[in-house]
C-alpha cells in the first residue's frame, strides 16, 4: 500500500510538471514599476555608480561568465517548485539551475534554446561588456509582499554605444516574476521570456526581435513592464489600465472621459459596459461588437460628457462592466475635475540643468535662449548651475536629483517632464502650454540699494476653492554674468565637431570656438541666483484650503550681494503642488530690480507699503480698480490684530493714502481685502 501511494504520489508529480505554464500580461506604457514599490532612479548602480544601496553581484566581462550563488531574501517558488539560489550572467540571463555551467553566449535567440539553462529567465541580446555594466540586486518592500530586483545596469549590445537597462523581478507571495524595460538611447532588440527546459518556454510576444519602449527617462514614469504568472489563465477578466481627462475646466463646461481598458483573460472580449458615477448619478456607455483579443488594449471615449456647471471640485468614479469578469478588484479607477471661475494665464517655467564644467551644456544655451525669444513671456527660464560659481547650493542640489534628470545638460518643464534634453524644450514647452492652471500668479519686488535687501511677493489668485499642499516660490535670476577668473571659462566638446554636428547660438559659433571658451569670452543668461523658498516651495506660503477668486501672497527676503548687479535681474515667482511636485504657474517680474516701492497687485485693486522697513510709521496706498470698499487688517507676528479700519468708499476717490503710525519695532503682516480679493504685505518697523 505505501508503495503503491508512492506511484500515485511520483505520478501527480510527474503530471503537474507536464502541465505546469506561466502566461504573461503585458504593461505596456505602464509608467510605474509592478507594484509601484521601486522607485529608485535608473542610473549606473554598481562601480562607479551613484547609488549604493545596490549590491553588485557581477562585473563586466568581454566574455559570458555567472555570477556567484545568489542566496533568494525570500520563500519564492519557480514553476510551482520551491528555489533558495540563483545566478546570473552577462549575457542577460538569470537561472534556478545552479549547477549549470556552460554560461548563455551574446546572442539574440528565441527561446526555447538548447544553449540555456533549465529553469531561467531571460533578456538575450544585452551583453555587459563595457567599463561601467554591472549586475545588481536590491530587495525593496516588506514582507510577505517583497521584492528581488536584479537590473541589467548600463549594458550595452553588438553596437557599443548603445545603453540599456532592464531587471528581472521575483516577487514574494505571488510567486510572480517581471521582466523591466527600463531605460534606452538607442533601440534594441531582445528575447525576453522563460525556458523551463530546451522544449519549452513563454516568451514575449516579438521575441528575439522584441523592441523596448521605454526611452531615456532615468525614473519609472516611460516604463513597460510584463507579468508572468504560474498557472492556467482564467477565461474573462477585465482591468481599467488608465483614464485620461482633463483636471480643470473653466465653468460651466463639459469633458469627455477616455480610457484603456487591458484584457487579461484568455478569451476574447466582445461587448462591455464603461460606466461612470458624478453627483450620484450613474452614466453608462455600452460597446458591442468588439474583439479585443488576449493581452491586448482597447482605448475608449465615453459617450456622455461629463458636465461642470459650477467652480468646485468634482470627484468622478469610472469602471468597466464585463459579463463573467473573473476579479473586480482592478475594474475601478477614480479622480477628481474641478470647475474653475474664470480662465486663468499659464506660464511655463523651463529649469536647465548645466554647468561650466560640462562640454555639451553650450547646447542648452542655445536653446535656452531660443525658447525664450520664441516664447517671450510664456516661457520662463531658469539656468541651473552645478559646481561652477554660478551655482545655489539649495537650487543645485533639488535639480541635481537623480529621479529629476540624468546628467548635463538636461531639463525640467514645470517639473512634470523630466530628463528633457535642450533640443526637446520646445516640444515639451508646446505640450505643457495648454495645460490650465488652477491660480493665476503674481510677482513684485522691493529692493533696498543701500542694504542689498530684496522683498520678493508673490501671490496666487485661485479660480477654484481647492484643498492641497500648494506652496509659493521665488526665484531671482541674472543676466549678463560675466566671469572673473578661468573657473568661469565653459568647456566646449563641440569645438571642432563635425559638420553634421554645428552649434550656433547664445552668441558663439561652437564649432568653431576652443575648448573650453575663455571666461572673458563667455556671458552667462538666465543664472539662478537664489530660489528663497527652497526647491519644493515655501511651507505654510498657501492655506490647506484655497476659496476661488482669493488672492494669497507671501514675501520672501533676502540680501543680494555686492557682485551680483541688480540691474541685471529678474524675480520669477511660482506656485507649486508640493504632493505633485510639479510647477502649477509661473510669472516673471520686470527687467531689474529697481523698484522703489513695492506694488502688490490683485484683479480689484493694487496695494504699496513704503517706506518698507520703515521707522514708527508708514504709509499705505490702496488703489481700487473696481470697488470703493475695502477692510484693511494688520497683525503682529504672533497673529495680535494691531490696525482694524473698513472704508465705504464715500468720499468718492479710487486712490486712498493711509498712515500707519506709532507702531512698535517688529514686523507686521498688512491684510486688505477688497470684495474677497486678498493681498497681503510684511512689514519691517525699525
Amino acid at each position: 500500500m505505501k508503495k503503491f501511494n508512492l506511484l500515485i504520489a511520483a505520478f501527480m508529480f510527474l503530471t503537474a510538471a507536464v502541465n505546469a505554464q506561466y502566461y504573461y500580461v503585458p504593461y505596456q506604457n505602464a509608467g510605474t514599476n509592478p507594484g509601484g514599490l521601486n522607485s529608485d532612479s535608473e542610473f549606473p548602480a554598481g562601480t562607479g555608480g551613484l547609488d549604493p544601496s545596490w549590491t553588485v553581484i557581477l562585473d563586466s566581462s568581454l566574455t559570458p561568465v555567472w555570477s556567484p550563488l545568489v542566496t533568494l531574501p525570500f520563500s519564492f517558488n519557480f514553476n510551482g517548485a520551491p528555489v533558495t539560489q540563483c545566478k546570473v550572467s552577462n549575457s542577460g540571463v538569470l537561472t534556478f539551475n545552479t549547477s549549470a555551467v556552460t554560461v548563455p553566449g551574446f546572442v539574440t535567440a528565441a527561446l526555447p534554446n538548447v544553449n540555456i539553462p533549465d529553469n531561467s529567465v531571460c533578456i538575450l541580446g544585452i551583453r555587459g561588456t563595457q567599463a561601467s555594466d554591472n549586475v545588481v540586486t536590491k530587495t525593496f518592500g516588506v514582507a510577505p509582499n517583497r521584492q528581488f530586483w536584479c537590473m541589467f545596469s548600463s549594458f550595452s549590445t553588438s553596437n557599443a554605444s548603445v545603453w540599456t537597462y532592464w531587471s528581472i523581478v521575483l516577487e514574494e507571495s505571488s510567486n510572480n516574476i517581471y521582466i523591466v524595460d527600463q531605460r534606452h538611447n538607442f533601440n534594441v532588440s531582445v528575447s525576453a521570456g522563460i525556458q523551463l527546459n530546451p522544449t519549452t518556454a513563454f516568451s514575449v510576444v516579438g521575441s528575439p526581435a522584441l523592441h523596448p519602449l521605454a526611452g531615456t527617462d532615468p525614473t519609472s514614469i516611460d516604463n513597460t513592464y510584463y507579468q508572468f504568472i504560474y498557472g492556467t489563465q482564467v477565461a474573462i477578466q477585465t482591468k481599467l489600465s488608465s483614464i485620461t481627462v482633463d483636471k480643470y475646466l473653466i465653468v460651466p463646461g463639459q469633458v469627455f472621459i477616455e480610457g484603456s481598458v487591458l484584457n487579461l483573460g484568455a478569451n476574447p472580449i466582445a461587448s462591455m459596459d464603461v460606466k461612470y458615477e458624478s453627483n450620484g448619478t450613474v452614466y453608462t456607455h455600452s460597446l458591442t461588437s468588439l474583439n479585443i483579443l488576449s493581452n491586448t488594449s482597447y482605448s475608449f471615449i465615453h459617450s456622455t460628457p461629463l458636465s461642470i456647471p459650477v467652480a468646485a471640485a468634482y470627484p468622478v468614479k469610472i469602471w468597466v462592466d464585463v459579463i463573467g469578469d473573473a476579479d473586480h478588484s482592478d475594474d475601478t479607477l477614480n479622480t477628481v475635475v474641478t470647475g474653475l471661475s474664470f480662465q486663468t494665464t499659464k506660464r511655463v517655467l523651463i529649469e536647465e540643468a548645466t554647468g561650466t564644467w560640462c562640454g555639451w551644456c553650450p547646447r542648452g544655451a542655445v536653446y535656452t535662449e531660443q525658447i525664450d525669444t520664441v516664447h517671450l513671456g510664456s516661457a520662463i527660464v531658469v539656468a541651473v548651475h552645478n559646481a561652477d560659481p554660478m551655482a545655489d547650493a539649495v537650487y543645485d542640489g533639488g535639480m541635481n536629483d537623480p529621479n529629476l534628470i540624468g546628467g548635463y545638460p538636461s531639463g525640467l518643464v514645470d517639473r512634470v517632464d523630466l530628463d528633457v534634453d535642450p533640443t526637446a524644450f520646445a516640444a515639451s514647452y508646446m505640450n505643457r502650454i495648454n495645460d490650465v492652471s488652477p491660480a493665476d500668479v503674481g510677482v513684485s519686488a522691493y529692493f533696498n540699494s543701500v542694504s542689498r535687501q530684496v522683498d520678493v511677493v508673490v501671490s496666487a489668485t485661485f479660480a477654484a476653492e481647492l484643498a492641497g499642499n500648494y506652496r509659493l516660490n521665488a526665484v531671482l535670476v541674472e543676466d549678463n554674468v560675466i566671469g572673473t577668473n578661468s573657473t568661469y571659462s565653459q568647456s566646449n566638446y563641440y569645438s571642432f565637431a563635425s559638420n553634421n554636428q554645428p552649434l550656433v547660438g547664445a552668441g558663439h559659433n561652437w564649432q568653431t570656438e576652443p575648448n573650453p571658451v575663455p571666461f572673458s569670452s563667455m556671458v552667462y543668461n538666465f543664472v539662478g541666483r537664489n530660489i528663497m523658498g527652497g526647491f519644493e516651495g515655501q511651507t505654510g506660503s498657501v492655506p490647506s484650503t484655497v476659496f476661488s477668486g482669493t488672492t494669497y501672497s507671501y514675501t520672501f527676503s533676502t540680501t543680494i550681494p555686492i557682485t551680483w548687479n541688480a540691474s541685471n535681474m529678474r524675480v520669477i515667482g511660482m506656485l507649486q503642488d508640493a504632493d505633485l511636485s510639479s510647477v502649477l504657474n509661473v510669472n516673471r517680474g520686470a527687467y531689474g530690480i529697481t523698484t522703489t516701492v513695492k506694488e502688490l497687485v490683485a484683479d480689484a485693486f493694487s496695494m504699496s507699503v513704503y517706506p518698507n522697513p520703515a521707522s514708527q510709521s508708514t504709509q499705505l496706498e490702496v488703489n481700487l480698480k473696481n470697488s470703493s470698499k475695502y477692510v484693511i487688517e494688520m497683525f503682529d507676528m504672533l497673529g495680535k490684530s494691531v490696525y482694524s479700519q473698513q472704508f465705504n468708499g464715500s468720499t468718492g476717490k479710487n486712490v486712498f493714502n493711509i498712515p500707519l503710525n506709532g507702531l512698535n519695532a517688529g514686523m507686521y503682516m498688512v491684510k486688505v481685502n477688497v470684495n474677497g480679493s486678498v493681498l497681503t504685505s510684511r512689514l519691517i518697523v525699525k
